[in-house]
Formats: structure tokens, sequence, C-alpha cells
């Protein structure tokens, strides 16, 4: 008879060169944890790296070396492994660094890595132009594969945004590539945690802006993820913020588009997941459904332009994304294609929804930020602006009212843009998400004062509270 294994309890630290050197380790002191998920990448720092690296420099974040050197105490038999990204475009660098680090404090480092996705020289030949730099976001099975093989710290490059905390789970729990549904509500939580603070409510973040809060008093959080792939978000016990179905919900919001969201290793029905606060500072995120793997993962380019840089992302088929792994011991291990893929379906939802009561009284006029709240992301070359809320009767009559006519009338800068508009009624969201013609750069700010739009609510709707 086998024994279940207990939830795996991981934490997401985003610290940056310009973080004192002991965040990561005063993080750990304070959180027991099985992983700490060390995300160190921006944009901007990649396209820094490509730079250093082109100038003779290496090609990794050498802040890893301080926060990771702080903690060494803390890692290996019997305390935290970490999984980090900061390898960026060289992963193997930075992991023989780690080692010399931990040798220089009399600690045997067992280090792993992943090899970094850089398709620099290849950009113009996979569609995507000149490019400053340009890597593959591989997922999440590498990283299950080196933990797997005893490593205390794992060096990825830029992977896909969730695949730290996805190969974590698969590692500890022991997913194949066929357990779906487990992988699609890491998928899931790994989202919510990669937007940083932002889980917490402390600041309005992204995967691309670079973190002003400090790791353990700005908020980051920390997910108990099951055998099941369900789990509970909280957050540092030291941590400013609070972690509450808004909070979550507005994380696992961004950058998605309709009910189907893609990650490497499989695809999450975003339709199926469900939300409920089941305490102060605890969110159980439960339901979620996957399906088969997508045969291409995404190779995304970057070059610096006005204002934030510009992206350009293409598809490239599974078996030619070249995915090893560097096992502590030096052998290298590829990392097999996912056995089953299948085409990502329509973001539209499966089956059809019918919305509830619109709640009455006569219409008051007031602010959309007044019954709902409002995130933006990054969608590929564009942009998906979700409109969700915390009751039913006003997700239903968010749904009547904003369509995408709405929507343009409320949204300067739509005009011209590509537009689709989803529904996500289990977590009374309106999702939609534009884009501009090709060769026209996004404007950054589209639907940045969307919250403070006034409307006509029904009086009913004005009594309803978070």
């Amino acid at each position: 008879m086998t024994t279940p294994s207990s939830p795996l309890r991981i934490g997401n630290v985003s610290a940056s060169r310009n973080d004192r050197a002991s965040a990561a380790a005063e993080f750990l002191s304070a959180a027991a944890l099985d992983v700490l998920a060390l995300d160190m990448l921006s944009d901007e720092a990649m396209l820094e790296l490509a730079e250093q690296g082109a100038r003779g420099g290496s090609g990794y974040e050498s802040a890893a070396l301080v926060q990771i050197g702080e903690c060494l105490e803390l890692i290996g038999a019997g305390g935290v492994r970490i999984v980090t990204n900061a390898g960026a475009l060289d992963p193997a660098g930075l992991a023989e660094a780690l080692r010399g680090v931990a040798a220089e404090a009399g600690v045997l480092l067992s280090v792993a890595s992943v090899d970094s996705g850089d398709v620099t020289d290849r950009a113009v030949a996979l569609g995507l132009g000149e490019a400053d730099v340009a890597t593959v976001r591989h997922g999440a099975f590498g990283i299950a594969r080196a933990l797997a093989g005893g490593a205390h710290v794992v060096v990825t490059g830029r992977v896909s945004r969730e695949a730290l905390v996805t190969g974590a789970a698969a590692a500890h729990h022991g997913w194949t590539p066929a357990a779906l549904d487990a992988l699609a509500g890491s998928v899931a939580v790994g989202h919510v945690l990669s937007g940083g603070p932002g889980a917490t409510g402390v600041v309005d973040s992204s995967t691309d802006v670079t973190r002003t809060t400090d790791p353990v008093t700005g908020g980051y959080p920390i997910a108990e993820i099951a055998a099941d792939g369900s789990a509970v978000i909280t957050r540092h016990p030291s941590a400013f913020g609070s972690v509450t179905v808004g909070t979550v919900t507005d994380q696992l919001l961004d950058g998605v588009a309709g009910s189907r969201y893609a990650a490497p290793d499989v695809v999450l029905r975003l339709d199926s997941v469900r939300l409920a606060q089941e305490g102060s500072d605890r969110v159980r995120l439960t339901g979620a459904r996957g399906e088969p793997a997508p045969p291409v993962v995404a190779v995304v380019a970057m070059t610096r332009g006005p204002g934030r840089p510009q992206r350009v992302a293409r598809p490239l088929a599974q078996e030619e994304a070249g995915h090893t792994v560097v096992l502590p011991g030096g052998e290298r291990v590829a990392v097999p294609v996912p056995p089953e893929t299948a085409d990502i379906g329509p973001g539209e939802l499966p089956t059809p929804w019918s919305p509830g009561s619109v709640p009455g009284g006569a219409p008051v006029t007031s602010v959309l930020g007044s019954i709902a709240g409002v995130h933006r992301g990054v969608v590929g070359r564009g942009v998906n602006i979700a409109v969700w809320t915390w009751d039913d009767s006003a997700f239903a009559w968010l749904a009547g009212e904003l369509t995408v006519e709405r929507f343009r009338e409320l949204v300067p800068g739509l005009e011209g843009m590509e537009t689709m508009l989803y529904l996500l009624p289990n977590l009374r969201a309106v999702n939609l998400v534009a884009r501009p013609p090709r060769g026209t750069v996004l404007d950054t700010a589209v639907g940045a004062d969307l919250a403070s739009a006034r409307l006509e609510i029904p009086g009913e709707l004005l009594e309803v509270g978070p």
C-alpha cells in the first residue's frame, strides 16, 4: 500500500540584483519550505545579460551567487531545495560558480542545470526577426528530473512562467506527463506565485516589472500543493498584505486569454479552476482540469525599444525544442517530448453559460472599480484586460455590460486593434484580449484607467462588497 505524499510547501522570492544579500535567507529562516523558487529574470534583465555576455562577461544573474550563498546552511539534506531561473543564458556557468561558492564555505552543494534554450543565433530563421536575445521557454520536467536526481539547487534559463513551481511539484509527488489534472493544478498555482507580491495584494505587479518590495516584508506568497494538484495559497508569516480570493484571482488572470492556458507540459482549463477562502490568508484552489500538452512551445525574442522591451513570440515544435539536463554528477540527460500532444482547443467556453439573476434597483453612476477589479497583462504581442468581481449576480451584470463595443467606449486606444472577448464564469471574470496590427508597438497604457471609468450600475449591486 502506498502512502500519499505530503503537500509540497513552496515559496517564491523574486530577488533582484538590487535586493540586500540576505533577502532569500531571511525568507527561508522564518518559513518552513520544501522548495524555494528564486525567480530573478525580467525582460530587462535578460537584455542586460545578453549584452553582458556579448562583451565577454557571464550570461547569468550573478546576484544569485549572493542570495544563495547566504542560504548555504539551509540548503541540502534535510533542508530546503532551490529552483531558480537565474542561469539565464548560461545555467551551466552559474551552476559551476555556485559549486565554487559552496566549496569556499566548506559546503558540498549538489547542483544541476537545465539548458538555457538560447536560440538568438537562429532568431531570423525561426521567424522572429533580428533580436537582441531569443529563448525557448522550456517546461517543468527538466527541473523535475534534476530534483529527482538529487540536486539541492536546480539552475535554469528563462523557462515558462509556471515551470519552477510545476517542476518542483512533479518531482515531489512523482507525477508523470500523464498526470494532466495534477499538472494543470500546479500550473495554475505557478501562475499565481510567479506574480510575486501581487498574490498578497501588496503591489500591482507582473512578471515583467522589477519588484520594488522587500522579499520578506513585501508579501511574497507560499503554496501548499497536494498530490492531486489542488493547493492552498498563503503567505510568508512575516509578510505584509493578505491572501484573498480577490488577490489570487487577480494574479491568475495575468497574461491569459480564454478558457485554455497552454503551458509546455499541459493545457490548463481555466474554466475548471475554483477558488475559495479557507481562512485568514488561505485560499484553496481546486478543480483544475488538464488537457494534453500542445504540440509546440513558445520561442520569445526581445529587442530594446522605446519604453519596455519589445517582444515577438513564435511556436516551435516540441521535438525541435532541444531540452537537456546536466545532473549533479555531470551526466547529460535529454528531457523526453510529451508522449501525447494535441492542438489547443478554442478559447471560448466549452459549454454554454447562462447568466443568473441580475441585480435591480435604480441605476447609480459609479466607477467600475467600486464593483470589480481590473488586471492588465501581456499576451504575446498584445494585452489582456481582465475585469473580475466577487459576486455571482455582479458577474451576471458584468458579462452583459462589458461587450466588445462597450470596452471600446471605455478604453481609449483600442481603435484598430484585433479584439476577442472571453467569459470565465467560475472566476467571475470578463477577459478582453487586444492585439495591435503587426509592426505596431503596443501602447502599454491601454486599459490603465478602466477601473475609474464611470458607468450606470444597478443600485442593488453597490450594496455587495468583497
